[in-house]
C-alpha cells in the first residue's frame, strides 16, 4: 500500500511524508514564498503545498474567501518558480486548485501530484478533472463520512487512477483536541485499503505524533513565518523553528514505533540470552539418576557457551535419566540427558 508521489514513496516501511502548508499565507508575494519554501526545507520537510485558487473562477465576490484570496495571488510564471525551486531543494511540490483551467496549467507544471481539499471532497467534476492526469491524489476528508468518502474515491478509480491517499482532517481553525479524531485513521486505512495521513488543523505539534503512532503515514502542517500576522492561516501554523521541533519528534516517534512485526534485534536478542532462565540441578545427582521437579532449579546464567537448556524445555525434562554425574548447581546441556 505505497503511493509513488514524484520520486518519493508514500506508504508503510517509509518515513512519513511532511507537508508544509504553505496554503496563501505568502499573501501574494513571491519573495515571501520562495523564503518559506528555503525555511521549510531547512525544517525537514518532504514537500510544500500551495492553494492556487483564481478567486474569480471559484468564489462570490461578496465572500470572505473572495476578498481574501484576491490579495494572494501568484501568478503562473511565479507559481512555476516556486515549483522549480521546490524541486532544487529536494522537495515535492504541489497545490490545491479548484477549477478546470487553473487545474490544466498547473499540470503543465508538473506537481507531483495534486491536493483535493476538504471543502472540494463533494466536488466530483473536480475530483475527476484532477484525476485525467494520472498523478496522485491526495484527499483530505475534513468534511465528508464515508458515503462521501466513497463516491470521491470512486469518481478518481473510474477513470483509472488508483494514485489515492486520504487524509483524516477536522475542518476547524484551530480544531480542538476533542475534534481530531485520530482513530479514524487506521479505520480509514482498513475501510479502504490505501495510505492515510493526517492534515493537522491544530494549535502545537503534539497531534502531528500522535498521529503517528495511530498509522498517519503523511502529515500535512500549515506553515508560516510569522504567526504573529493576521488573517490567512498564520494563527494555526508553525514557524520554521517549531516545525522543525515537529519533525523531528516525528522521526523520533517513527523510531519509537518499530515495525509491524514482533522481530528482535540483536541487541534485545543478546539481553534476552542474558537474562533467561536456564536449567540447573538443585544436589549433586548421580549418573542414571532419573529427573524428578525437585532436581531442577531456574537460574540467570553468566556464560551460556555450553548452551545450557533454556527453561521452557522443563516438562521435556522429567523423566529422564541422567547420562553422566552432575554436581549442585550444575547447567543441564544437551548431552546431559
Amino acid at each position: 500500500m505505497s503511493l509513488q508521489f514524484g520520486k518519493t514513496l508514500i506508504g508503510k516501511g517509509h518515513p512519513v511524508f511532511v507537508i508544509a502548508e504553505i496554503g496563501i499565507n505568502h499573501e501574494g508575494s513571491v519573495e515571501t514564498c520562495a523564503k518559506m519554501i528555503e525555511e521549510a526545507a531547512t525544517a525537514g520537510a518532504s514537500s510544500i503545498k500551495l492553494q492556487t485558487i483564481d478567486p474569480e473562477r471559484n468564489y462570490a465576490k461578496d465572500t470572505y474567501s473572495y476578498e481574501l484570496f484576491s490579495k494572494a495571488v501568484l501568478s503562473q510564471e511565479e507559481t512555476a518558480r516556486m515549483f522549480e525551486y521546490t524541486k532544487e531543494l529536494g522537495m515535492e511540490p504541489f497545490t490545491t486548485a479548484g477549477d478546470f483551467k487553473t487545474l490544466e496549467w498547473i499540470n503543465k507544471l508538473d506537481p507531483s501530484g495534486f491536493k483535493v481539499s476538504s471543502g472540494l471532497l463533494s466536488c466530483l467534476p473536480i475530483i475527476k478533472k484532477a484525476a485525467s492526469f494520472s498523478k496522485p491524489i491526495l484527499m483530505s476528508t475534513g468534511m465528508a463520512d464515508e458515503a462521501n468518502i466513497q463516491a470521491a474515491l470512486d469518481t478518481v478509480k473510474s477513470i483509472g487512477n488508483d494514485q489515492v491517499a486520504l487524509f483524516q482532517c477536522t475542518s476547524l481553525y484551530p480544531a480542538e483536541n476533542e475534534d481530531l479524531n485520530l482513530a479514524s485513521i487506521p479505520w480509514m486505512e482498513k475501510r479502504f485499503n490505501l495510505p492515510v495521513g493526517f492534515s493537522d488543523h491544530s494549535i502545537g505539534t503534539a497531534a502531528a505524533s500522535l498521529s503517528v503512532a495511530a498509522g498517519a503515514v503523511m502529515i500535512e502542517k500549515h506553515f508560516t513565518l510569522d504567526k504573529k500576522l493576521p488573517e490567512y492561516d498564520h494563527r494555526l501554523s508553525l514557524e520554521p523553528k517549531e516545525f522543525a521541533l515537529m519533525v523531528e519528534s516525528i522521526r523520533q516517534t517513527e523510531k519509537i514505533m518499530g515495525t509491524h512485526d514482533k522481530v528482535l534485534s540483536k541487541e534485545t536478542s543478546d539481553m534476552r540470552d542474558q537474562m533467561s532462565r536456564y536449567m540447573v540441578v538443585a544436589t549433586d545427582l548421580k549418573k542414571g539418576h532419573i529427573l524428578q521437579e525437585e532436581d531442577i532449579l531456574f537460574f540467570r546464567l553468566n556464560k551460556q557457551s555450553d548452551a545450557p537448556l533454556n527453561a521452557s524445555m522443563f516438562r521435556d525434562l522429567i523423566g529422564h535419566p541422567l547420562r553422566k554425574d552432575m554436581k549442585a548447581l550444575d547447567a543441564i546441556l544437551q548431552d546431559t540427558i
